[in-house]
């Protein structure tokens, strides 16, 4: 008979002392865990070794499917993507304490309630922090908003009001997923940190919007085929139209504009990819953005960020474009005035855009001018395309030649200052490019150009021998 048996022996004394200390030698736990205890909402079997049991059951939840929210965003993922798993050795230890700690009467009382299922001991869980938190800044970009701006709305003479951006809190969020319960239908609420806006309502008052510091006027078309992109100037214009930049700020195109998408109010228009033109959204955003260039060079202002688009643009002057794409190429202006400007683009005509640099008095007198050294002829590209009908020839496509050209900028400032600086702009040849029938006579395609120098012609499936990404994106961008 053990200690506790005799204890209680003595206690109630006699025959009957004794056959009542066999009745709680067989109740008091004598293994690890005691019989019939529930583990997390489920009995551990009769039999099963704990240890691995528990280890079935931690390699199953990890497919346990969790919700991670915040305002308008819901996102899903596993227990295991986000780093959240059943502690083997904690939730083991729990359980190994039912009935094994504490005064006998104790310990009686939890092995008896143990084998009449009263008992749970719920589920420890960890967080591996550096995969969750790996994992929450995979998820970061999906909960980002960028602030904006207030700014004017000067055809309706009406101020729109900024917004606050917001950010993934990455570390409060790792609190909140630590502390979660991690049950079935779990929802974890994200934590987020406001953006606050450059410019709001207030500073729109500080802009004298009857000066103007430069502008600049570029053409386009807006019908038949060139209806897509006079909609795409329309809608880049507007977006960055009363944008107000302080003395110091730094303007950028792409985070104004947004992605060329239709959910963004882009449509199908003309774009290049590689040395061809294509259709794709967007298509005419970059005659927004080399407007804006030109008018904030025309007036004093820096530029940090500017490419050449790879070929020469015909609505403005070479060293004058600026490339854009979302979100690889971006235009970024700098406001080096002595006081707030506002961009103001618009159309004046249907198929006219304006911008203007609003805010003071000219603070300089702006000249550029260019060196353009031919560098390469363009070849004709020739496509047999078995769609066409008999004996049809179309051109597709305008050659143009390479050229290597350096801008001269000299800035003449009122207080007498004056500054010149320079820089580079690369343009590469162009193919000029038929669509032709495969019964075509090669006699019906015009006679070469003076500086067409071969010819390349393909076949249904075959690609063109040569044909680089456009410089510093690989994929199309709008012309």
């Amino acid at each position: 008979m053990d200690t506790r048996a005799l204890v209680l022996v003595l206690a109630l004394g006699g025959s009957a002392g004794v056959g009542a200390a066999v009745g709680v030698r067989h109740v008091l736990p004598t293994s690890p865990v005691v019989r019939g205890l529930s583990v997390g909402e489920r009995f551990l079997p009769d039999g099963a070794a704990p240890a691995a049991w528990l280890a079935a059951r931690r390699d199953a939840l990890r497919e346990r499917v969790v919700r991670l929210r915040h305002d308008d965003v819901e996102l899903t993922a596993t227990l295991g993507e986000a780093g959240v798993e059943v502690d083997v050795d904690e939730t083991l230890a729990a359980a190994r304490r039912v009935g094994h700690e504490g005064p006998w009467a104790r310990r009686l009382r939890e092995a008896r309630g143990a084998r009449r299922g009263e008992i749970d001991v719920p589920l420890t869980w960890a967080v591996d922090e550096p995969r969750a938190r790996a994992f929450l800044e995979r998820l970061a970009p999906q909960i980002y908003r960028a602030p904006v701006d207030a700014r004017l709305d000067l055809a309706n003479r009406r101020k729109i009001p900024e917004q606050a951006g917001r950010a993934l809190d990455v570390e409060a969020s790792l609190a909140a997923l630590r502390a979660g319960e991690h049950g079935d239908e779990e929802l974890i609420e994200l934590a987020v940190r406001q953006i606050l806006p450059q410019v709001v309502v207030a500073d729109l008052v500080s802009v004298d919007v009857t000066r103007v510091v430069a502008a600049y006027e570029t053409k386009f078309k807006h019908h038949g085929k060139e209806a897509g992109r006079a909609r795409n100037i329309r809608n880049a214009a507007s977006k960055i139209d009363g944008t107000i930049l302080a003395p110091g700020d730094t303007f950028s195109f792409n985070a104004h504009v947004g992605p060329r998408t239709a959910k963004n109010g882009f449509t199908i228009a003309p774009e290049i990819l590689g040395d061809e033109t294509v259709p794709g959204y967007g298509g005419g955003t970059c005659q927004v953005s080399s407007t804006l260039y030109a008018a904030s060079l025309f007036g004093a202002l820096d530029t940090p960020d500017r490419q050449s688009h790879s070929r020469p643009s015909a609505y403005i002057p070479m060293g004058l474009d600026a490339m854009v794409t979302y979100p690889e190429s971006d235009l970024k202006i700098k406001n080096t005035l002595p006081f707030p400007i506002m961009i103001h683009a618009y159309l004046p005509e249907p198929t006219v855009l304006r911008v203007e640099i609003l805010g003071g008095d000219p603070v300089a007198e702006v000249q550029h001018h260019v060196s353009a050294e031919h560098t390469d002829d363009f070849i004709r590209r020739i496509y047999v395309k078995s769609e066409l009908a008999e004996g049809k020839v179309k051109r597709h496509q305008k050659g143009s030649c390479g050229y290597d050209v350096r801008s001269f900028v000299t800035v003449r400032y009122k207080d007498g200052r004056a500054s010149e600086r320079s820089y580079s702009s690369e343009y590469r040849p162009a193919p000029e490019v038929f669509w032709v029938a495969p019964d075509y006579d090669p006699q019906a395609l015009p006679a070469l150009s003076e500086h067409a120098k071969a010819v390349e012609e393909l076949r249904e499936g075959e690609s063109p021998a040569e044909a680089p990404a456009a410089a510093g994106q690989g994929g199309a961008y709008s012309m």
